[in-house]
């Protein structure tokens, strides 16, 4: 039984050895710089390039951001534009986007610069260099012409813009302008055709309707009143009566009548309250002053 026991125990050992090294093996995986895009096209002043580093990694490997180079200029004729990376289990790929922004007068060759990358992950790994990358530059002009024979590009036109939602609001703006205006002019009585019946017409209207009731003196000054108020555009008493007519002359030739009304009025609504003659006097002087109003209006 001896004799059978230390033999295994080796091969046990062994087998247990080789396991632990393919394990090793297989979690040491380290990133390693596999190609980029060769540029044999010559480039000019304004021209992209871009530049695709492929990089193999195993599981778990991944790129260090912090790594990558960032958008701008890197010398005195290129700037980085964009940075994108996109990465699987076997590969990460790096495409930078590149910008001639220097103006030569004959072909010459530049280079991109190295790029240093950092990768991290399962058993660490090395940073990676893509080595320099030669790209050649033309002229915009071809050599041997002058700048005066050049010929130029004709201009492009401008590129037409939408206007839609402009005229909408103007025409919205504008509406509500009018509208505030109209109203402004209805409220000082500056139109006419629609400013309704004026004071005394509308009191002639409502006097005529009294006419049929028994006692329409007092209903009838109290209509007068509300006329004069209207058109003064404020209360008018009988020792107003002086103010009133030099702002509104045109009822001038009717001063007696309007002192015979303020005097019935006192009677009517002060004194011994008898109708009379009121309603005739108010209906006289409505009419009157109507036909004055209308000359003036």
């Amino acid at each position: 039984m001896r004799k059978f026991t230390l033999p295994l125990a080796i091969m046990l050992a062994v087998v247990v050895v080789f396991a632990l090294l393919m394990n090793a093996n297989d979690g040491a995986a380290p990133a390693k710089f596999e190609s980029q895009d060769d540029h044999a096209a010559t480039h000019t002043m304004g021209d992209p390039i871009v530049r695709d580093v492929v990089v193999s990694t195993g599981a778990g490997v991944h790129i260090d951001p912090a790594s990558l180079p960032a958008p701008g200029a890197i010398n005195e004729w290129a700037e980085i534009r964009t940075v994108e990376t996109a990465s699987t289990d076997e590969q990460t790929r790096v495409r930078i986007t590149y910008q001639v922004f220097y103006g030569v007068r004959g072909p010459e060759t530049a280079e991109l610069p190295p790029l240093r990358l950092r990768f991290e992950g399962d058993g660490g790994s090395p940073d990676v260099e893509a080595p320099a990358l030669p790209v050649s530059v033309m002229p915009l002009i071809p050599p041997g012409i002058p700048d005066e024979k050049v010929a130029i590009r004709a201009l492009r036109p401008a590129e037409p813009r939408t206007y839609s939602p402009y005229p909408q609001w103007l025409a919205l703006g504008l509406g509500a302008f009018g509208a505030g205006l109209v109203y402004l002019m209805w409220m000082r009585g500056l139109l006419p055709p629609f400013a309704g019946p004026l004071p005394f017409r509308r009191a002639s209207r409502e006097l005529q309707r009294l006419a049929n009731q028994p006692s329409p003196g007092r209903a009838a000054c109290l209509v007068l009143h509300r006329a004069l108020n209207e058109t003064a555009g404020e209360a008018v008493f009988a020792s107003g009566l002086e103010a009133f007519l030099d702002r509104h002359p045109e009822f001038g030739r009717l001063r007696g009548t309007l002192v015979e009304f303020f005097a019935s009025s006192r009677r009517l609504f002060f004194e011994d309250g008898s109708d009379g003659e009121a309603y005739a006097l108010c209906l006289k002087l409505a009419r009157q002053a109507r036909r004055l109003e209308r000359r003036t209006s």
